[in-house]
C-alpha cells in the first residue's frame, strides 16, 4: 500500500514521441510486447513488488497477458492473420498512454494515484483489455470484451489474484466495450476522482484506449489500419471510416476525456483544434 517514488509531469509532446518510436520498431524490429510492458512498469517507478502484495499479483498477470498476446500476434502474423488494429502494436499504445496518463495524475496529486496496487491494476487492464482479439467489431455489446474477461481467467488464477482484483480487471475491460464509454464518462464526472475506485479507474482506461486514435500525429494510420480490418466482413463500414464526417463523429461522441490527467495533458484542446479544421473544411466543400 505504499506510495511510488516521485514522477514527474510528462507533457503531450512526450507522448507523441513514444509512440512514434513504437512505431519505427513495428513490425521488423518489434521488442516485444512484455518489454514493453515491462518498460512502462520501470517508467512508473514500481520497481520489484513485496512478494504476496497486490502489485507483485498484477505484475505477474500483466506480464504473463503480454507474452500471451505476442506469442499469439506473431503467430498469426506469419501466417498474415493479425488484426491490422487490435494487434500488438495496439495493446503496446495503450500501455503507454497508461503509463503517461498515470504519471500525470500523480504530478497531480489525484487520489489514489500514489499508490502501487491502483498503477499496477491499470497496467494489467491494458494488458489484458484486447486479450486474443479476433479482430472485426462486436456483433452485439461487450461481445469482445467478454470474450477477454473469459479467457483471462486461468491468468488471474495462475497470478493469485483475490476475487475483488478479479473483479476490478473484469469491470474495466467490461468498461472498454464501446456502447458504455459516455455513460461511465458521465457516471465519474460530478464527483471527486479518485483512482482507487473502479469507475474511476476504468475512465482511464478508455481514454488510454483511444488516445492513439485521437492523437494527430498517430490517427491516421491507427483509421486505416481499423478500415482494414473491418473490410472483409464489413467493406461499407470500412469505406465510411475514412471520410472525414466519421472522424467527426468519433471525436465528438468516442474520444471522450474526462479525467484530470486527460485534461492536465491538453487532450480535449488538440481534440476540438481537429474538430474545427474538419468542420470548416467541410463547410468550405459544400
Amino acid at each position: 500500500m505504499n506510495d511510488i517514488p516521485h514522477l514527474a509531469m510528462p507533457d503531450i509532446q512526450d507522448l507523441t514521441a513514444s509512440l512514434r518510436n513504437l512505431r519505427r520498431a513495428w513490425p521488423n524490429h518489434w521488442p516485444g510486447l512484455p518489454l514493453v510492458f515491462d518498460r512502462a512498469w520501470r517508467e512508473l517507478g514500481l520497481g520489484t513488488p513485496r512478494r504476496g502484495s497486490s502489485a507483485h499479483r498484477l505484475l505477474g498477470f500483466g506480464r504473463a497477458a503480454s507474452a500471451l498476446v505476442e506469442k499469439d500476434g506473431v503467430e498469426r502474423h506469419e501466417r498474415g492473420l493479425e488484426p491490422a488494429y487490435h494487434n500488438r502494436l495496439h495493446i503496446a499504445d495503450t500501455l503507454v498512454c497508461m503509463a503517461y496518463l498515470l504519471k500525470t495524475s500523480y504530478a497531480m496529486k489525484v487520489a489514489g494515484a500514489r499508490k502501487t496496487e491502483v498503477m499496477a491494476m491499470a497496467l494489467g487492464v491494458m494488458a489484458g483489455h484486447d486479450f486474443l482479439h479476433p479482430g472485426g467489431s462486436n456483433a452485439y455489446p461487450g461481445e469482445f470484451e467478454a470474450r477477454a474477461v473469459r479467457d483471462l481467467q486461468p491468468l488471474m488464477a495462475a497470478a493469485g489474484l483475490t476475487p475483488t482484483e478479479r473483479q476490478t480487471l473484469a469491470f474495466c475491460i467490461m468498461a472498454t466495450d464501446p456502447t458504455r464509454v459516455k455513460a461511465l464518462h458521465l457516471q465519474v464526472r460530478t464527483r471527486r476522482y479518485d483512482l482507487r475506485e473502479t469507475d474511476c479507474l476504468a475512465v482511464l482506461a478508455l481514454e488510454a484506449d483511444i488516445m492513439a486514435s485521437m492523437l494527430p500525429q498517430t490517427a491516421s494510420g491507427l483509421t486505416q489500419s481499423l478500415a482494414i480490418e473491418w473490410a472483409p466482413q464489413q467493406p461499407e463500414a470500412a469505406k465510411k471510416l475514412l471520410l472525414p464526417k466519421s472522424r467527426l463523429l468519433f471525436l465528438e461522441h468516442a474520444a471522450l476525456f474526462s479525467s484530470p490527467a486527460a485534461i492536465r495533458l491538453g487532450l480535449n484542446a488538440v481534440k476540438l483544434q481537429q474538430v474545427r479544421r474538419i468542420e470548416t473544411a467541410l463547410q468550405n466543400s459544400n
